[in-house]
């Protein structure tokens, strides 16, 4: 057997670089998806508690019990609340949150770490 006939060689590195390459693509599909269903889901949540918290809102207008109540509200929803704003008028509430994707190689990586964080405003009226 001579060299030039022997493809074990050839047959091995291919598999090794199709392996490769499905893991990586594995990689970037997952997180691609827990981003992309991490801002479906933050965007219902924002407006559910952008709701729960319009009626503390209605009986109390003040920032900061709206601040602790949007706060705890988010925090049970496993989010983290960035802002609470009432309108001039205070019939509209604006609640916004944030959290980071549950991620594999996004999170792990300084430049691209930011891609995961995820935020979402609600919007609910207090009348």
């Amino acid at each position: 057997m001579n060299l030039l006939s022997d493809e074990r060689g050839f047959l091995a590195g291919w598999a090794v670089k199709l392996i490769l390459f499905l893991a990586v693509l594995g990689f970037v599909i997952y997180d691609g998806a827990a981003i992309a269903v991490n801002m479906f889901q933050l965007d219902g949540i924002s407006q559910e508690v952008a709701v729960e918290v319009s009626e503390t809102a209605r009986e109390q207008s003040s920032p900061l019990l709206l601040q602790r109540s949007a706060a705890k509200i988010a925090k049970q929803h496993g989010t983290q609340l960035v802002s609470v704003e009432l309108s001039e008028d205070k019939k509209v509430l604006r609640v916004t949150i944030q959290r980071d994707a549950n991620t594999v190689v996004v999170s792990k990586v300084d430049r691209i770490s930011n891609w995961g964080e995820t935020s979402a405003e609600g919007k609910s009226f207090t009348d």
